[in-house]
């Protein structure tokens, strides 16, 4: 029988996380996992059922809508620019933060790789906020950082299904089958659409969460994580779901009304406040290490290919939130991390989407 107490506490927890993500301004998503460390630390609310589907659900779903959101048309445009700063984006913390673990602790290489690999990333959802509150999302300045923002994250994604490498012919099969779900899935859905959509039912919605089932599973199953399978077919959708942007808005809908609350919600409630408090200096520590080789990595060729706002963009690079809980979530899962790395990781994660982005406000370009 599912809990109504701590149902009613979460769900209250979803809302009052959004009105204080709204009235400061800043992501509910980090308001979130604050609300979910206070719900297990303080209320001691356990993870039901329920909460584990529907977060396996959420970060599923965020996966493949950080996935449709990537533009081909601009990433081709912006090829070069976003190519390198994104792969130095990425490249840079991870070496930096491989070697500071390194240095100080004697984890096995993949809790060093995990935990890095978590750090490495760029926030779409802050970049994309970002931008927009300052009406620089459309211009070259804006674009050019969301496409160095997609190149990162995409590297990331790949890098997750090696926290683990257990590869068989199941992921040749598997990496062979992608290239015909690229021709596949446009055509279903431009067929699906005109004959079934539009609808109180939902048809188009119901067939991308199916489609999002079962290949995150054959993805699993080929050893590359679901949420590598998830992104994949997000990319694969992309150009399908931009041309329907009423079926891009209804995911959203039911991805940031629900499942993603319930995500960021358990997220939190695996945070030890205990272990946060123990691991202070060493959460620091990582939080500097990636300003610190973001900032190595990406200011001179931002000087270069932005030359508007390199600091600007170079603090914005250094944002992470979903895909760095999501690494770290699934580093956890697959026993790449303790219970006490997943909370100096996520903590260093959620502290990297504050403290840029703070920053980041001193140097937004006034000519653009």
């Amino acid at each position: 029988m599912v809990d109504l107490y701590s149902t009613a506490l979460i769900a209250t927890a979803v809302v009052i996380a959004g009105i204080i993500g709204i009235r400061a301004k800043i992501s509910s998503s980090i308001i979130e996992v604050v609300m979910g460390v206070i719900l297990a630390n303080v209320l001691l609310v356990k993870i039901e059922s329920w909460l584990e589907f529907l977060a396996t659900f959420g970060g599923l779903t965020l996966t493949f809508l950080a996935g449709a959101e990537v533009e081909s048309a601009l990433l081709k445009r912006k090829a070069k620019a976003s190519g390198i700063i994104g792969s130095l984006a990425f490249l840079a913390p991870l070496i930096a933060e491989i070697v500071f673990l390194t240095l100080i602790t004697d984890w096995t290489w993949q809790t060093k790789f995990a935990m890095s690999l978590a750090l490495t990333t760029t926030s779409v959802a802050v970049v994309y906020s970002v931008l927009t509150e300052y009406e620089i999302m459309r211009t070259e300045i804006g674009k050019t950082i969301v496409a160095v923002t997609f190149v990162n994250d995409i590297l990331v994604i790949i890098g997750i299904s090696f926290i683990q490498p257990n590869f068989n012919i199941i992921t040749a099969i598997f990496l062979l089958t992608l290239p015909v779900l690229v021709f596949v899935i446009p055509k279903l859905v431009n067929n699906l659409i005109p004959k079934f959509g539009k609808r109180a039912i939902e048809i188009e919605v119901r067939f991308i969460f199916a489609a999002l089932f079962i290949v995150s599973f054959f993805a699993d199953e080929a050893k590359m994580h679901a949420v590598f399978g998830a992104f994949v077919l997000g990319l694969i959708f992309a150009n399908s779901l931009q041309k329907h942007q009423e079926i891009m808005g209804k995911m959203r809908t039911i991805t940031f009304t629900v499942l993603s609350p319930a995500f960021f919600i358990k997220a939190g409630m695996l945070i030890s406040a205990t272990a946060v408090m123990q691991g202070a200096v060493l959460i620091g520590g990582l939080l500097a290490v990636k300003l610190a080789s973001k900032f190595g990595g990406c200011y001179l060729l931002c000087r270069k290919w932005i030359p508007e706002a390199p600091e600007f963009s170079t603090l914005l690079f250094s944002t992470g939130l979903t895909i760095g809980t999501i690494t770290a979530t699934v580093a956890r899962d697959v026993g790449a991390l303790n219970q006490t790395q997943f909370t100096v990781t996520l903590t260093a994660v959620i502290l990297s989407a504050i403290v840029p982005t703070i920053i980041a406000k001193k140097f937004v370009p006034q000519k653009v």
